[in-house]
């Protein structure tokens, strides 16, 4: 039976760009799935129908009721959730220098403020709601709308342990007026400090990606070609463009343009401009939140969520601060994570207890043997039944070949955590290339070791009370790490580490302590199970499909083993 089968549950939603939905259960995340994983369109808007479906059919078989809907996005979404085909089909947000995207960012900033239109224009965006949920549900249930930063930090708070010193952090583009706020532990903590959307910083970097000739949504890749680049060359060009008060907050001198950054920029190379804008990045938000912790006193642990925070290097630079003792940043921090808050933030107004974290971020699909052994057999390719999983992947790893892990249920957030995964050996750095060939990945791009919890304390700088299970947060590593492991370091000295404890993944962990056992290292390379610019991999059928196309040694779905033709 299931632990949550008295359960009473609430769904949480998110109808906005990289859409999703959460379910809350007794006071836990027990179920989270963006909407990309089963329509296969990266980081979709609108309406999460398929996610939907696969929470309803979720909670049917746990034998939970979904009896009340939380919806992140009070303010300002009206005319895209009315306009809802339209807004799913050409999302606005995916050029932040778009004409489409600055009327869209103007109107969900300004209605806020605006007492007699805010309140029409909710009314209009929850009567559409209200319509769609009703033909998705079958029913009418209770709607909730929850403002964007405050389900931020309702998420922030699902990334670990909060107590009485910790600090809540969030920081995006914008979302209803505001870029980021500063708060307490407490659910219902005031802000105590806040950015309005012209502080820019998000919204400079993501506009910055963009012309550099990457897509909205790869800021990532920016942020890993920053260690080919200088900082110094354009480092002061990125802070020419804002104005700091005397506590300082950010201020946009005057509104991003696309010619503008164009002249900015002109006569600099991109690794040096990547360089430069990450060096301002970090620059302009130690600077606020230094001002921050000063007035706090004594040491806070931080509580990071908001799409700024993808930024694993900004996330290292802030772990590093005087008056920091270390900090979480929830898994899926943009925009993707808002259904986890919203169903946290109406958990906690109507019962007046939080959320607790859940025990990992696998919150998604698992699907049955019947399924995955269908899957396999229809594709053709030879497999076969492994009676030790852990020691074939191991044994195939030392042997230098590339496997694909899928079991169990998906990882929520844009992070592969060992059940959907493409793994290889870290001490050999020529893997690094053939995987980006296959993946039609750029070669800039780190790739991430996933560690025994045990053997972490030898391989990298410590971060203090810092959380590394999710590859959110990048440290130093440590000669033991670069020596025996040279793939998992990136050019700047630098690794995304994700600690695996026996505890909370014992199956990964199995697999990572048999490839230490057999061949001595200490890290398996491990990236995410998706050709570039697909979602990860969700079902059975994607795992094989994408796998194929890769052409890797072999794929181990559950307990079952499937081999390219040519490999023994």
């Amino acid at each position: 039976m299931s632990p949550h089968a008295a359960g009473d549950a609430i769904l949480g939603l998110w109808d906005g760009h990289d859409a999703g939905v959460a379910v809350v259960v007794d006071g836990v995340l027990a179920f989270a799935l963006s909407e990309e994983r089963p329509t296969r369109r990266k980081r979709c808007s609108g309406f999460p129908l398929r996610a939907l479906e696969a929470a309803r059919d979720w909670a049917s078989r746990a034998g939970v009721r979904l009896s009340e809907v939380a919806v992140a996005g009070a303010f300002g979404r009206a005319p895209l959730r009315v306009a809802e085909r339209w807004y799913a089909a050409g999302d606005p947000h995916r050029d932040p220098l778009s004409l489409a995207g600055g009327v869209v960012r103007t109107w969900e900033n300004l209605v806020p403020v605006l007492p007699g239109v805010r309140e029409v224009e909710r009314a209009v965006g929850r009567r559409a709601l209200r319509a769609r949920l009703h033909v998705a549900l079958g029913e009418a249930l209770p709607l909730a709308l929850v403002a964007h930063h405050t389900a931020h930090a309702h998420a922030a708070r699902l990334a670990g342990p909060v107590d009485d010193g910790t600090r809540v952090l969030t920081w995006d583009a914008y979302g209803e007026g505001l870029a980021a706020t500063w708060r307490g532990p407490a659910p219902d903590a005031p802000v105590t400090g806040a950015l309005r959307p012209s502080a820019g910083v998000a919204r400079l970097y993501g506009a910055v990606t963009v012309l550099l000739g990457f897509r909205e949504g790869d800021e990532g890749k920016v942020m890993g070609l920053a260690a080919r680049g200088r900082p110094e060359v354009a480092r002061d060009r990125f802070l020419a463009l804002f104005a700091v008060d005397d506590h300082g907050a950010p201020q946009l001198v005057a509104p991003l343009s696309r010619s503008r950054l164009q002249a900015c920029l002109a006569g600099v190379g991109r690794d040096d401009v990547a360089a430069g804008l990450q060096a301002a990045t970090e620059v302009l938000v130690t600077r606020w939140l230094g001002g921050l912790l000063a007035r706090e006193g004594g040491e806070v642990r931080l509580a990071l969520a908001g799409g700024l925070f993808a930024n694993i290097r900004l996330n290292q630079a802030l772990a590093g601060l005087p008056g920091v003792a270390g900090l979480a940043v929830f898994p899926h921090m943009g925009d993707g994570g808002l259904p986890a808050g919203a169903a946290a933030a109406r958990w906690w107004a109507r019962t007046g207890t939080p959320v607790r974290p859940a025990p990992s971020m696998h919150l998604g699909v698992a699907f049955d043997r019947a399924r995955v052994e269908d899957a396999v057999q229809a594709s053709g390719l030879p497999w076969r039944r492994l009676p030790d999983p852990a020691a074939a992947v191991a044994h195939r790893l030392a042997a230098g070949q590339v496997v694909a892990r899928f079991t169990g249920r998906d990882e929520f957030g844009p992070r592969a955590l060992g059940n959907r995964s493409i793994l290889f050996d870290a001490a050999r750095p020529a893997l690094g290339a053939a995987v980006n060939q296959a993946l039609r990945r750029d070669d800039f791009m780190p790739f991430a070791p996933a560690v025994p919890a045990e053997l972490a304390p030898r391989l990298w700088v410590d971060p203090g009370d810092t959380d590394l299970t999710t590859m959110t947060v990048s440290v130093d590593a440590l000669p033991a790490l670069r020596e025996a492991c040279p793939g998992a370091v990136h050019l700047d000295g630098t690794c995304r580490p994700q600690r695996v404890s026996a505890a909370a993944d014992p199956g990964f962990h199995g697999v990572l302590d048999a490839v230490h056992r057999l061949s001595g290292r200490p890290a398996v390379i491990n990236t995410s199970f998706n050709l570039h610019g697909e979602p990860i991999v969700h079902t059975p059928e994607d795992a094989l499909a994408t796998f194929r196309a890769a052409g890797f040694e072999a794929l181990v779905l559950d307990d079952l083993e499937v081999r390219r033709p040519d490999v023994a």
